[in-house]
């Protein structure tokens, strides 16, 4: 992208101004991830701060035209650039939000990262009033591109959103056409083809859209900026909606896992118990019925029966009924009826 096209002349935080910073410099259609830090205080339009981070800037000419291409190997440089941007992304955040730990490892060579601190003075890093928005301006053509950017911001505890800006293949090359370094044609059309709209119903995490098509956005105005003032009012809506609704980081996988392995164990032995119990009520009640001369032969053959139900309960070969997973003392009878339909008693003579 132009860098004398891409934001207004002061490169400092700005307010969040739709038209200072909703521009087509892509000559694709574009998904711009936004990860969206909440303010201490529930901010208003009007103390909500803006960062801009165009990832061409930051990113060789030669990787960019190789872009498209993601699946080659020529595409590496390209890759490593985008994950020195996003792991200096990643530290950005740690700062700002004084986390303890980064959600990338520190394995790598840091001298690689481009240094995003510059995007905030010493008072913005600190805790404040105002919701701060980092806007990463690129096309994020593949969805896994923009659930990349989306780990990151739950890992934080952040708001994250995405707008998306649709355009016809003849508008996108008109627009690459008057750039001072316009992309291939034949490198549009690669992005074209493989292009992944935002999909919320298939990845709910990409419940915060805005999508601008042609009809909305008018034409560019001399600044390169869009001139619909319309846009100014749906971008503040997805902006306050985000930062109302950061999205949870997930527990940690190993205490997850090791929780739920408890709590399965519980459970488990909780209906074995009552299972082994219901059992012997069972047979009693049955042999208090029998001849007294039965009741020896009978109870040694009505034991082996019950041992072989609690044996296929214990190694999973029986099946229990999903209630019945968590016993409590309102399932007796379904339990009853579950283990008198798997445990035959046996025939007297």
């Amino acid at each position: 992208t132009d860098s004398k096209a891409r934001r207004p002349a002061d490169d400092g935080p700005v307010d969040c101004d739709g038209s200072a910073w909703l521009r087509q410099n892509h000559p694709v259609q574009q998904s711009v991830p936004l990860p969206l830090l909440p303010a201490a205080s529930a901010p208003d339009s009007a103390t909500i701060r803006c960062h801009h981070v165009e990832f061409d800037s930051f990113v060789p000419d030669s990787a960019v035209q190789i872009g498209a291409n993601y699946d080659s190997d020529e595409a590496s440089s390209w890759k490593l650039a985008r994950q020195a941007l996003l792991k200096s992304l990643d530290k950005l955040l740690c700062r700002l939000v004084n986390g303890s730990k980064t959600y990338f490892s520190d394995d790598d060579d840091a001298s690689l990262e481009p240094d995003l601190t510059g995007l905030m003075t010493e008072a913005e890093m600190k805790p404040a009033d105002w919701g701060r928005v980092i806007l990463l301006d690129d096309n994020f053509y593949y969805a896994s591109m923009r659930h990349a950017v989306f780990q990151l911001a739950r890992h934080y505890s952040c708001g994250f959103g995405t707008v998306y800006l649709k355009a016809s293949l003849a508008q996108l090359k008109l627009v690459n056409s008057i750039r001072d370094k316009p992309v291939p044609p034949a490198v549009i059309d690669r992005m074209w083809e493989r292009l992944e709209a935002p999909n919320p119903e298939r990845n709910p995490w990409e419940k915060f859209v805005c999508l601008f098509g042609q009809s909305d956005l008018g034409f560019l105005d001399s600044a390169g900026h869009y001139s619909d003032s319309s846009v100014n009012g749906r971008l503040h809506s997805l902006i306050r909606d985000c930062l109302a609704n950061p999205f949870e980081p997930p527990a940690d996988p190993e205490l997850a896992a090791k929780q739920a392995a408890e709590a399965r164990e519980v459970c488990s032995m909780s209906l074995l118990h009552q299972a082994d119990l219901r059992l012997r009520a069972i047979v009693s009640d049955w042999l208090a019925t029998q001849s007294e001369s039965e009741k020896a032969k009978l109870g040694k053959l009505a034991a082996t029966n019950k041992r072989a139900v609690m044996s296929a309960l214990t190694s999973g070969k029986l099946k229990v009924p999903a209630p019945l997973n968590s016993f409590s003392p309102d399932k007796k009878d379904a339990l009853d009826k579950f283990l008198m339909e798997n445990f035959s008693l046996p025939t007297a003579n």
